[in-house]
């Protein structure tokens, strides 16, 4: 009997969960097919080294790796679904200049996600590769917007970051930004004041940093501080500032924008715009989306690429 024990983070949905989900997914295809976007279904298994193209090790951790009975090698179950878009978009649809396309299946962490417990997710999301790289962002971030809306959610933020900034920030330190992105998350001043004790960054950049772990890295603040940095931090401000009234003017309803500039993305990938968005009565981010070009790069093809993904699993929870 201990064989047919479910194996622990992983679990089947049936009966009315599984038809929520199913509604809910065509609910989303609908918005999507109408804003002009394809589906595209991506195999459960890649070779591991095209899940890691330009994705490195922030993949690496949460990919199950075997050995292929049948001598294809070794194969990754995708704990994501993004870098399978980008091989896509670079092997099979090397054709087209810009690609609009969304995609929803089932991804597998090799360990159980902190904050759930659970191992598996049914990663739902939209990529827009090509054209112009604030004609895509303003784009995707709509669709999050009109995305977590359809779904019910009261009272949509979609809360805008930019990596440039971080990155701008630490230009001139040793400690690698992975330790920094920890350090963020917690957002912790006391943790953040630790960190600044072995990196020896200077005065200007260190204040900046407090600012971002104590959660005050507003629009107000941005504004006063763009020019202050350098010329990095000065480019990724006015983008992010740009970005922000663009999409005010944009949005409708109940879903608003706020600049945060200590926003981070789920996987560290991403090298641009970063965004997540959040509802009324949910006390963690519904989805995370951002700018990812230089892992298109790194699959052979330089082009703009951004897009977004979220749990469909975790949403049904959510409103259930």
């Amino acid at each position: 009997m201990t064989l047919l024990k479910p194996i622990l983070g992983l679990e089947d949905t049936f009966g009315e969960r599984a038809r929520a989900l199913r509604q809910l997914q065509f609910k989303l295809f609908e918005i999507y097919n109408q804003a002009g976007f394809s589906e595209v279904i991506p195999p459960l298994l890649e070779r591991p080294q095209s899940l890691s193209s330009g994705a490195g090790a922030f993949l690496a951790d949460q990919t199950l790796v075997f050995s292929d009975p049948s001598d294809a090698g070794q194969l990754a179950v995708r704990p994501d679904i993004t870098p399978q878009i980008a091989r896509i978009a670079a092997t099979r649809m090397h054709h087209a200049d810009e690609l609009k396309l969304y995609y929803s299946g089932q991804v597998m962490l090799a360990r159980p996600d902190e904050r759930t417990g659970s191992r598996q997710q049914w990663q739902t999301g939209v990529e827009y590769l090509g054209g112009q790289r604030d004609v895509g962002d303003v784009e995707v971030i709509h669709l999050a917007g009109l995305s977590m809306q359809a779904a019910g959610f009261d009272s949509a933020v979609l809360q805008l970051g930019h990596m440039g900034l971080i990155e701008a920030l630490i230009v001139d330190c040793d400690v690698p930004i992975e330790k920094w992105v920890a350090t963020l998350a917690r957002r912790s001043p006391e943790d953040m004041k630790q960190l600044l004790l072995q990196s020896k960054l200077n005065q200007v950049s260190s204040e900046a940093l407090m600012v971002l772990a104590s959660g005050n890295a507003d629009v107000a603040w941005l504004n006063n501080t763009a020019h202050h940095i350098n010329d990095d931090f000065e480019v990724a401000a006015n983008e992010l500032l740009h970005l922000s009234s663009t999409l005010e003017a944009r949005l409708c309803g109940d879903i608003k924008v706020h600049i945060d500039a200590a926003v981070l993305p789920r996987f560290l990938y991403h090298t641009g715009v970063v965004f997540t968005g959040f509802a009324m009565g949910t006390s963690h981010a519904l989805l995370h989306g951002g700018r990812y070009d230089k892992m298109m790069a790194s699959h052979g093809r330089d082009m703009p690429a951004t897009g977004f993904s979220f749990d469909l699993l975790s949403w049904l929870s959510e409103k259930s």
